[in-house]
């Protein structure tokens, strides 16, 4: 799908994306799936990056014979915190200008993220980024998470634009999946270390810095 020959808003997901918080995460999954238990190397835990918990983590913990359930695995989980309260972090390369140009000539910025509002807020709060955006959706925020299309439907919404002219920025295939089922265009972002699936965008780009939206 081409890009809409006017665009009213961008819409960026965070970890993977505008920030590299996904190894940070998979280290923090590993210690937790350590503690119920199984010592699963890093390689095999990025089949959960960009995907919901509760559904890829049950066979994780079925091939290696655990005998906690997801929902044990979620509370240990709740230290994903940490790594927005406390790792260091980053904005991609280029991002910032990014975000900073489309606000200057009037289009929205929209936050869309499948990982709850309390590390979100608090990330985008210590890069500094907060107020460049016209509405935040997260993963608590919606009833439907990534792949369906609830969060993108719940941005455009709230930021007033339909999304047939929207542009989102995603990393994975379950967040490519959640936007173009809302009808937005899709731009892949592979700069970050995980590199996932995104034949299914409509663009693909490894870098921020030059990017024109």
């Amino acid at each position: 799908m081409a890009r809409p020959e006017r665009i009213d808003a961008v819409l960026f997901d965070f970890d993977g994306t505008l920030c590299n918080t996904e190894v940070e995460n998979l280290r923090l999954v590993r210690d937790v799936l350590r503690r119920m238990g199984a010592e699963v190397p890093l390689s095999e835990l990025e089949v959960l990056t960009g995907g919901e918990d509760r559904v890829t983590v049950p066979p994780i913990l079925e091939k290696y014979g655990v005998a906690g359930t997801i929902d044990d695995y979620e509370l240990l989980r709740d230290n994903c915190y940490h790594t927005y309260a406390d790792a260091p972090l980053a904005l991609e390369p280029g991002a910032l200008d990014l975000l900073d140009g489309l606000r200057a000539r009037g289009v929205r910025v929209g936050l869309v993220s499948m990982t709850v509002a309390r590390c979100i807020l608090t990330g985008a709060a210590r890069l500094g980024i907060l107020n460049r955006f016209d509405a935040v959706v997260c993963g608590d925020m919606v009833e439907r998470r990534k792949p369906a299309p609830d969060p993108y439907l719940r941005a455009a919404e709230l930021l007033g634009v339909d999304p047939a002219h929207c542009v989102a920025v995603e990393d994975s295939p379950t967040g490519i999946a959640s936007a173009k089922a809302a009808g937005c265009h899709v731009i892949a972002y592979t700069g970050c270390e995980i590199v996932q699936d995104v034949s299914a965008a409509d663009e693909v780009v490894s870098s921020f810095l030059g990017l024109e939206l």
